[in-house]
């Protein structure tokens, strides 16, 4: 700050002179001072007026350098000031000095123009005539031109003119008609590499430039001209050597776009990647080593391989590439050997020239392999000589793994050219053991390959017949995928590769490798040996159904030796194990062999549990799991059926998964599981309705309930409906039946032993019944099938082409009078009444009054002997009557009780049941004494009733009235 000060006290006395000066924005300017350097002195510049500080208290011989700013000693020992890249933000007045010396202002102007922002790169071959031109405002057409160059610490003038001036090989020359002057040099040096500053001279009151071009001269020295071709797809390794400038950093760059694009290495003994090359600058070599990993028809062309002798100044070899197309080359070859093996290696190159050979590393770069025992064997070819050479890999371990390449190297005086025409792909593998499987044709085979020690690395499985080239691998980790006929899991955490195939087939079996890429190139695998057994019991098919929230039991067999395996398949068909069912394991033999029984007990039933089911056999190796799915389920969930008349509304109630929210859902009526499947109509979402014409489907997700109505509905909505939902696979395990009441009814009135056939529609010739019951629901059994009645009497006939079957009842009886139900979904009401023939109504009159006066007479027998006991019995009881009348108590009257009446030997007597009960109120002289008698029920006479009234006297009751019923 006391500085500062001192300077700002100094600037207010001192009167200095300005120096004024004027620079284009993106410019330059270099100023003269006139004022002497003192290299021991303090050089300081400040902008004004806010005094900010540029450089100050520096000491330096030369050379002052602040970003744009420099200050520097001319060589007449003058301060010179040199701003680069001008911006307006440069623009004001500037205190520049020279401590205890010299001070100046220098006024800066900036103008915008398009002359002084370009950089020019010039490129000479040694000895050649180099020239540049530079453009000039037209308001410094009649001032000086002159050329400055940069030194280490200094720009030196070279030359100026007013129009034409020579100096030795350098010469100037001003163009004023297009505003241009131009600068030549002739015969170049290397010394004559570097930056030269294009200026205009602006004199005031000192001398002052602005600098309008710079121009960047590279000097470069061409020491050959090589030729090398090669083929599209193939690999080519150049070696550009310079002994003579190991640690000077070297560049390959492509001569049509003016080597503007330069690839090199940028760090030292170390391959980098540079676009679509690899570089390497072996300074212990003086080398530079590019390859090329897979040439295209663009990289052919001419380039420089050189070296940057100095900043400006480089020698390089011209190299002219040819890329051809030949449909042999590059040649592919695989070759897999056994850890610990021995491979041999063939390759063929020109016979001209040297043999090449050598292995990729982890960048893909190939470098020669010298501990290699390369075997050469001369023959001929059918197109040239050519020579044909073997190299052979002996106790093969992890490390020779990878890829190969064989080809030509051809020398040229300073360039190397290796060609890789074949390619050769060597891949390690290591069998830890074998496994043998079968499955049945038709059935479902899970395979999991355990790798434990390589949990993350991609598995695969690949069929060896045809040597391994169509490898299956999820390609995604922790996901089935499906790929082919068969689908595949990659579980990371447990390292194993699951393998399912949805329906093996014959073409199925043969030997596979179930294995884990370690490396690109190594690999460890277990043979399978696949056997397909044809068997006509395997695959079992089975269908279980059960009603919503009750349980259900699921039965199949395995053979004794091999532990249970039961699964549930998703929507993709894959069945994975359930590890929450309750298995209860049976022992029993089969005919064939030893086999085990086993159940699944599934209890309340919910629509999760819906779909199908397999079980099977599971078989535990090594390295080997495998589980052999031989009996399919399809669990099939019923709901009530739906019971309506013609003409009415129904409706169907489906719940579904919740998990299937997102997915629309859809009645289905009829065979749902084909392709001729009736879909009626699919849901939308956010419970809103679906009308198609009498149809209403709602959807109800936060219940997880879809509803189907039907209205006026009509013998074509009979039917099972399917409740579905809509997947890639739909889903259809949960059905009802509509059943509907046709308003017509069939009246037959017959006899006993008449015959009698009555005929009934259906529409499916699978569902056809007959049926006797009070109501229509309750001819159906499980919600799956009407329950039909089993006599020899009845028969059905079916006119399949007519939709109508016959049901023939043959010497009918009175008991099958009834109501029944005929046909399946589409039911007519049938009402029979079979009746008894006249002559059997007056015999089975006759029986019936003599068996009610036997049972009359034995009750008024037992009846007078009772009372005549009970009265001798109790006197006193007589004589305690009211008015002169005998009054009877409550145990005047006893229940008879049931005579038991044995069956007759050679008759067909039955027991007599009768039951007496006595009036309530004993006091009333007409009270009735009332006698049920009741025959043994026989399903073939039915019930007969029979009422006996008895008219009570209080005298006598041999005056007893008798009516029979």
């Amino acid at each position: 700050m006391k500085i500062l000060l001192i300077f700002f006290t100094f600037y207010l006395i001192s009167g200095a002179e300005d120096i004024d000066v004027t620079g284009y924005s993106g410019g330059s300017v270099l100023v003269d001072s006139g004022k002497h350097w003192f290299s021991g002195s303090v050089k300081y510049m400040f902008k004004l007026p806010e005094w900010r500080k540029i450089i100050n208290e520096n000491k330096h011989d030369k050379w002052i350098n602040e970003e744009r700013f420099t200050l520097f000693r001319s060589n007449e020992g003058n301060l010179m000031i040199y701003i680069r890249e001008l911006s307006q933000h440069d623009a004001g007045r500037y205190w520049i000095g020279v401590e205890g010396k010299a001070y100046f202002d220098m006024i800066l102007n900036v103008k915008e123009g398009s002359c002084c922002k370009m950089s020019k790169r010039v490129m000479v071959n040694i000895r050649e005539t180099a020239t540049f031109s530079c453009e000039y405002p037209q308001n410094y057409i009649n001032n000086v031109k002159i050329i400055f160059k940069k030194g280490k610490n200094s720009i030196n003038k070279l030359i100026y003119a007013y129009k034409w001036e020579n100096k030795g090989r350098l010469s100037i020359s001003d163009d004023k008609h297009k505003n241009l002057f131009s600068v030549r040099i002739t015969a170049v040096t290397p010394d004559d590499g570097g930056v030269y500053l294009c200026g205009v001279g602006i004199y005031r009151h000192s001398y002052s430039y602005s600098i309008i071009t710079a121009v960047h001269l590279f000097i470069i020295t061409k020491v050959g001209v090589s030729r090398v071709s090669s083929y599209s797809g193939g690999g080519l390794m150049i070696k550009c050597e310079h002994p003579q400038y190991k640690t000077k950093p070297k560049y390959i760059c492509k001569e049509p776009d003016g080597c503007s694009e330069r690839k090199s290495p940028g760090v030292q003994d170390e391959w980098m990647e540079n676009g679509d090359v690899s570089l390497y600058d072996d300074t212990r070599a003086g080398v530079l080593m590019v390859f090329f990993r897979e040439l295209k028809t663009a990289d052919a062309g001419t380039y420089r391989c050189g070296v940057n002798v100095s900043l400006y100044t480089e020698i390089f070899t011209e190299l002219q590439l040819n890329v051809k197309h030949d449909a042999n080359h590059p040649k592919m070859v695989t070759e897999t050997v056994y850890l610990g093996g021995e491979v041999s290696i063939t390759c063929q190159i020109p016979d001209k020239n040297k043999v090449n050979f050598c292995k990729e590393d982890d960048n893909h770069i190939c470098q020669t392999i010298s501990s290699s025992k390369v075997t050469e064997m001369y023959v001929a070819s059918e197109r040239n000589e050519e020579r044909v050479f073997t190299v052979s890999i002996s106790n093969v371990s992890v490390r020779d793994a990878g890829v190969y390449w064989c080809g030509a190297e051809t020398r040229d005086t300073y360039l190397t050219f290796i060609s890789l025409t074949t390619k050769i792909q060597l891949n390690l593998i290591t069998k830890v053991g074998v496994s043998k499987v079968s499955g049945y044709s038709g059935g479902c085979l899970m395979i999991k390959c355990e790798h434990p020690q390589y949990k993350t690395k991609p598995k695969y499985i690949c069929k060896e017949s045809d040597g391994c080239s169509e490898r299956k691998s999820p390609e995604v980790q922790d996901e089935w995928r499906e790929n082919g006929d068969v689908s595949l899991y990659d579980d990371t955490r447990a390292g194993v590769l699951m393998v399912f195939f949805r329906e093996l087939k014959a073409a199925d079996a043969g030997t596979y490798r179930c294995g884990v890429n370690v490396s690109h190139y190594t690999e460890i695998f277990t043979e399978l040996q696949l056997n397909v057994k044809h068997d006509a019991k395997y695959p079992k098919s089975m269908t279980e159904s059960a009603h919503l929230d009750e349980e259900v039991n699921i039965s199949c067999q395995i053979p004794e030796e091999h532990e249970v395996h039961f699964c549930k398949e998703d929507d993709n068909h894959i069945c994975q194990t359930i590890s929450s069912s309750k298995v209860t394991q049976m022992y029993g033999s089969s005919e064939r062999n030893e086999e085990r029984v086993f159940t699944v007990s599934i209890s309340n039933v919910s629509v999760r549990d819906a779909g199908v089911y397999w079980c099977g056999a599971e078989t535990r190796d090594t390295y080997l799991t495998f589980i052999s799915l031989t009996t399919k389920i399809q669990l099939n969930l019923i709901m009530a059926p739906v019971v309506r008349h013609e003409g009415e509304s129904a409706e169907i109630i489906c719940p579904y998964d919740s998990i299937y929210k997102s997915k629309p859902e859809s009645l289905c009526k009829g065979k749902c599981s084909t392709r001729d499947r009736n879909t009626l109509s699919e849901t939308v979402r956010e419970e809103k309705e679906t009308k198609t014409d009498r149809l209403t489907l709602n959807d109800n997700v936060t219940a997880s309930v879809f509803t189907g109505t039907i209205t006026g509905l009509t013998a074509e909505d009979a039917g099972k409906y399917w409740c579905a939902v809509t997947l890639e696979r739909d889903l259809n395990y949960l059905y009802t039946h509509l059943m509907v009441i046709m308003n017509e009814e069939l009246n037959l009135t017959k006899y006993e032993g008449d015959d009698v056939s009555i005929q009934c529609k259906h529409h499916d010739e699978d569902q056809k019944s007959f049926c006797k019951a009070h109501e229509a629901s309750m001819c159906v059994k499980d919600g799956d099938s009407l329950e039909t009645i089993r006599d020899d009497r009845f028969s059905f006939s079916d006119e399949a082409s007519t939709g109508v079957f016959t049901v023939n009842i043959t010497d009918l009886r009175e008991e099958d009078s009834g109501i029944y139900w005929c046909g399946a979904h589409v039911i007519i009401k049938v009402n029979l009444e079979v009746k008894k023939r006249a002559s059997d109504r007056i015999i089975i009159s006759c029986v019936c009054v003599t068996l009610l006066l036997i049972g009359a007479s034995i009750l008024l027998l037992y009846k007078l002997g009772y009372i005549k006991t009970r009265d001798q019995r109790s006197s006193t009881d007589r004589t305690e009557m009211g008015g002169g009348e005998a009054s009877h108590t409550t145990s005047d009257y006893e229940n008879i009780r049931d005579v038991r009446q044995h069956l007759v030997p050679e008759t067909e007597e039955t027991v007599l049941y009768s039951t007496v009960t006595h009036p309530a109120d004993s006091s009333d002289p007409h009270d009735a004494l009332y006698s049920t008698v009741q025959l043994p029920t026989n399903p073939s006479d039915g019930l007969l009733y029979a009422t006996v009234h008895f008219q009570k006297h209080k005298e006598s009751l041999s005056d007893a009235k008798v009516n029979l019923k």
